[in-house]
């Protein structure tokens, strides 16, 4: 038994290192630190905003919540697969030397992301209140859920991407194209409503991000939780977690020669 806690404590405390060697050597040495996790998607909505409001002028008093709300959500699942198609070969060095489950390298990637997402929250909070809106209590319940959810379909999506990217290295550039086109065909910066209905269906049962990020939405704007789209997107995170993992443990078998 002490021989199990000590393992439990030691990939623990690995793990922690990881998180945090993700989250601060990145931004070593810059002025602004962490916070610049958080420019890439104001800048994004800046853009939005412009492109929208001022030439298109579409009338919509809170856009600004309303893209945000879902665009922070996306930084964290884009950045953190994006992050995963190099995860394992910049670490090559690390892994020879020292056995240790490499899945903590994607997880500790995840996490370092999911912080500065984090970051993100006092920034909604203090919009939806510049809006006239007010946080409720189902904020405690509906942050974690999905905090959650997401995680767990983060990390089944780069478990596939880390490990398929060592042996076919193109793969990476497939990926950067296919959060691409995930961006525009997910309700980001629209709403679900505009999707023609024939293809709303398809929206929500076949990009298992949509719903995903519709509830992240509805939670910050309307506090209030679908419980559909968020089974939806729980269930649609285990199966990507699942073929993930035997994706994974199938190519890890000769990863080390290939590294």
């Amino acid at each position: 038994m002490r021989l199990n806690n000590g393992n439990l404590k030691r990939d623990r405390d690995l793990f922690w290192l990881l998180t945090k060697k993700e989250t601060t050597l990145q931004y070593k040495r810059t002025i602004l630190g962490i916070f610049w996790s958080l420019l890439n998607p104001l800048l994004l909505a800046l853009v939005f905003y412009i492109a929208f409001i001022v030439v298109l002028r579409i009338e919509k008093k809170d856009f600004p919540l309303f893209l945000l709300s879902a665009l922070f959500p996306w930084t964290w699942f884009s950045s953190s697969v994006g992050a995963s198609t190099v995860a394992l070969t910049a670490n090559r060095t690390l892994i020879k030397k020292f056995p240790f489950p490499k899945h903590f390298l994607l997880a500790a990637g995840i996490s370092s992301q999911g912080i500065h997402f984090l970051f993100s929250l006092p920034i909604l909070f203090i919009m939806v209140h510049y809006y006239g809106k007010a946080a409720s209590g189902i904020w405690l319940l509906g942050i974690p859920v999905l905090l959650m959810i997401q995680y767990v379909l983060t990390l089944g999506v780069a478990l596939a991407v880390s490990v398929i990217s060592v042996y076919f290295v193109d793969f990476q550039f497939i990926v950067a194209f296919g959060l691409n086109l995930f961006f525009w065909v997910t309700p980001i910066i629209y709403q679900l409503d505009t999707i023609p209905e024939n293809y709303r269906v398809f929206s929500l049962y076949c990009n298992p991000l949509s719903p995903l990020m519709c509830s992240w939405r509805e939670l910050f704007l309307f506090n209030t939780i679908r419980w559909v789209w968020v089974a939806e997107a729980f269930l649609a995170s285990l199966v990507i977690l699942f073929l993930g993992l035997l994706i994974f443990r199938r190519l890890n078998r000769r990863l080390d020669e290939v590294l």
